[in-house]
């Protein structure tokens, strides 16, 4: 966190980047199997992560609605490899943001903004869409689903008895396909749900997509 504390006190000395970051566009779903089990075999992600996919709404117009402050322009490594989040800081939250075809993605290390409801929903408004996963660490995960501002899916893969949301009945067929809900042996939850939310949008969240990117590294208010 000490790193991060820094960048807070040098941000305004000229180290925010210029121009649209990360921009490509969704992998094909042609081609070999996607393996989506790397997050539990990376060391950079032992502590947990969030990725948050937000559709339509670009880097720097989504910086503006998240009342952050852009820090600097970094690399994947750079985003989730102190391995410590936003440890150490009650008041903010620290995410690597990038363009992914209409889809920006919001990456943190350790950290639970994009399943923070108060924070994610308002960006669902008027015909959006937010879906946002968190896992690893060996803590609870979570997927949730924002439309229009409210609530979709809201289900940690865990405890999917309590699964909630106005459009759980929408998903429930393909949640139980998939082994998130119902009587399940999945072992990777983060595997299954990240094939999931490709189905959903398109894109395959794998490594090397994710290292491809250059990220505006970003503080927001915590509520």
């Amino acid at each position: 966190m000490k790193r991060r504390s820094a960048l807070l006190l040098i941000a305004l000395s000229g180290l925010a980047g210029c121009g649209s970051p990360g921009a490509a566009e969704p992998l094909s779903s042609a081609g070999p199997p996607v393996d989506y089990g790397w997050p539990a075999r990376s060391a950079d992600l032992t502590h947990g992560f969030c990725f948050t996919l937000v559709r339509g709404i670009k880097p720097y117009a989504l910086i503006e609605r998240l009342g952050g402050e852009e820090l600097e322009r970094v690399e994947w490594h750079r985003v989730v490899g102190p391995g410590d989040g936003e440890t150490g800081d009650p008041e903010r939250f620290f995410v690597g943001i990038a363009s992914i075809g209409e889809w920006s993605i919001l990456v943190e290390d350790n950290g639970t903004l994009g399943v923070t409801s108060s924070i994610t929903a308002p960006l669902s408004e008027d015909g959006g869409e937010v879906i946002a996963y968190r896992g690893g660490g060996g803590g609870p995960g979570r997927l949730m689903i924002f439309r229009d501002g409210a609530v979709v899916l809201d289900l940690d893969p865990a405890t999917p008895e309590r699964a909630d949301g106005s459009g759980l009945d929408e998903f429930r067929s393909e949640l139980t396909a998939s082994g998130l809900l119902g009587d399940t042996s999945v072992t990777d939850p983060t595997a299954t749900a990240l094939g999931f939310l490709a189905g959903l949008t398109g894109i395959a969240l794998t490594l090397e997509l994710l290292e491809d990117r250059t990220y505006l590294l970003v503080t927001v208010p915590k509520p």
